[in-house]
This record gives structure tokens, C-alpha cells and sequence, in this order.
């Protein structure tokens, strides 16, 4: 990938690592600030959220892009079909936000900031970099499987840990209000939208990797 490589390849990546070094450390501060949490149970609520989870994972790997020297974290991470995979993921953070939630999400000053670099700026700008900077290669639509453990293991955790603390991080899984039957459809909508921005996202690669090639 020498595209990726070269100094035009690292601009959106670099801009993407100061965002989320900015906006993740400011979200744990104001969900700690003037609550009861203490460390630890912020830390669990905070990474109770698919949105932190996922932004997280893209530090991670604009991190690695970056910093990762030859580690073979950066060669996972490096791995085209590991960056498809991080672009589905953050970009049903966006539209899952920008679809069901905004509407409902008023937020303002430092929640308004990191809000939209979280469900805005970031999914833009990891899009951006996956369509426009990083080479296409051809991908099985096999990958989707492996693809799905991210979510369906987080839509698992976010049942049991709720059940077990009555806090749902987002409405549509919130079984006190819709009820475990309702929440368990919407599960499975949300795992349907992963699969079926895969299937567009593959369909797009091995398209642009025909032309090239």
C-alpha cells in the first residue's frame, strides 16, 4: 500500500487521531464531572456506549497507522479488510445517531463538540480516507461473519449488563421502556444495517479493484 504510506496518506488519519485524542478524554471528563460515578464505574458507563467503544477502536488505529512502527498490531490494522470493517462500524455510529437520535439529543457546548466529532466528523473523515486515499482490494463477502462479532457481542453485553443495572445506553434497546421482545428486534435491525452497509462497502471495493486492475 504505498499510496497509503506516502505523507498525502497520512493527513486524515493524523487528522482523525488529534479529534479523538481530543474528544475521548473530554467525554470521560464531562460524564465524570459533578456525578456520583466513581472511576471505575464511569469507566464501565463510558465504554457502555457503542459510540466511545468504536471511536476508541479508530484512535486505536490512527494511533497505529501513525505511531505503530513495524508491530504486528499495525500490520492487523493496516489489513485492508480490518479498515472496511472500522469504516462499517464507525459509520453506523453516524447514521444510527444522525437517523434515530439526534432528534432527541439536545445537546450544548462541550456535549454539542463532542457529540458531532463522535457521529460527524469522525465517520466522514475515516469514509474519506477508506474511499478516496486507501488503495481498493478485492473482498469475500465472507468477511461480513467475522465482521458481525463486534456487535453482536456488544448487543449481548448491553442486555445482561442492563438487565443486571436497569441502564440502557440508547432508547431502542431499552427494555424498561419497549421490552425485551422489542429491544431484541431492534438488535437485530441494527445487525441488519451492519450487514447490509458491508455488503455496499464490499461491493464497492472489488468494483473499484476491477477497474484498476
Amino acid at each position: 500500500m504505498e499510496k497509503e504510506n506516502t505523507t498525502k496518506g497520512r493527513i486524515l488519519p493524523s487528522i482523525i487521531f488529534v479529534s479523538e485524542l481530543y474528544a475521548l478524554p473530554v467525554q470521560f471528563y464531562l460524564l465524570l464531572d459533578g456525578s456520583e460515578f466513581t472511576f471505575l464505574s464511569a469507566t464501565v458507563r463510558f465504554f457502555s456506549f457503542f459510540t466511545i467503544l468504536t471511536n476508541s477502536i479508530v484512535f486505536f488505529w490512527s494511533a497505529m497507522f501513525l505511531f505503530g512502527g513495524k508491530s504486528n498490531l499495525k500490520s492487523f490494522f493496516s489489513k485492508y479488510a480490518t479498515i472496511t470493517a472500522i469504516t462499517v462500524y464507525i459509520m453506523i455510529v453516524g447514521i444510527v445517531f444522525n437517523v434515530l437520535l439526534r432528534s432527541i439529543a439536545h445537546l450544548t457546548g462541550q456535549h454539542r463538540i463532542v457529540s458531532e466529532i463522535f457521529h460527524a466528523v469522525v465517520p466522514t473523515l475515516v469514509f474519506f480516507y477508506w474511499l478516496f486515499v486507501l488503495p481498493s482490494e478485492k473482498l469475500s463477502f465472507k468477511v461480513i461473519l467475522p465482521w458481525l462479532i463486534y456487535p453482536i457481542i456488544y448487543i449481548i453485553y448491553t442486555l445482561l449488563h442492563g438487565i443486571s443495572t436497569n441502564f440502557y445506553p440508547y432508547p431502542f434497546v431499552d427494555v424498561t421502556k419497549i421490552g425485551f421482545e422489542k429491544a431484541i428486534i431492534n438488535g437485530l435491525f441494527v445487525l441488519l444495517a451492519f450487514v447490509i452497509l458491508s455488503i455496499i462497502l464490499i461491493f464497492i471495493s472489488n468494483k473499484r479493484s476491477k477497474n484498476v486492475s
